[in-house]
């Protein structure tokens, strides 16, 4: 039963290790307008500003656009706009588009001609997960990464520090345990060389 546990609890702290590497990559991999991005895709977490902004959606989904430069007049693309000092994200129709060797610049429908740089445009490939942008966001907050992060990583440490303590402590108890016996057998060696004398 001893080894069960010992092995439950290996795995569990080799899951921990594994999800808190993962945690702290996602909340460190922040592109420049404040969403996590890994590789090509960026995740978003609507709220009610980006709500209105994107159909189909709803405050609290969980937003992934892939990056995608194969962008053509009537594809439906994802850009970052200002709103409050913040940037949010939105969609609209591309209706036209202007571009050299390195940069683009589209026109999109949305309520009048606008004009998007390629730099802010995210794509136009997308999958949306309903309600979990709001684990996104506890997991990203200070609170979330102190408790969901932090705590199950400082539980394993102080562990194995315990775990330390006690294989220290259990050498020692073993060592004095070895020189008692030494002690003892050659109490016994003189006694009984005292006796056939």
């Amino acid at each position: 039963m001893k080894k069960v546990l010992s092995f439950l609890w290996s795995v569990l702290e080799f899951v921990i290790i594994v999800y808190v590497i993962v945690m702290t990559s996602i909340l460190l991999s922040k592109n420049k307008y404040g969403f996590t991005q890994f590789g090509n895709a960026t995740f978003c977490t609507i709220d009610l500003i980006d709500e209105r902004g994107i159909q189909g959606v709803k405050a609290g989904d969980l937003l992934i656009v892939k990056n995608s430069n194969d962008i053509d007049v009537g594809d439906v693309i994802y850009y970052y706009v200002v709103y409050n000092e913040s940037y949010v994200v939105q969609n609209a129709p591309v209706t036209d588009i202007q571009s050299d060797k390195y940069s683009a610049v589209y026109t999109i429908d949305d309520d009048g001609s606008l004009t998007i740089s390629s730099a802010r445009v995210l794509g136009k490939y997308h999958t949306i997960y309903h309600g979990l942008g709001k684990v996104l966001d506890v997991l990203e907050s200070r609170l979330g990464f102190l408790f969901l992060v932090l705590l199950p990583i400082l539980v394993i440490f102080i562990y194995q520090i315990y775990e330390l303590i006690m294989i220290f402590r259990y050498e020692k108890v073993d060592e004095e345990e070895k020189k008692e016996k030494e002690e003892h057998i050659e109490v016994k060696e003189e006694e009984k060389s005292e006796e056939s004398v």
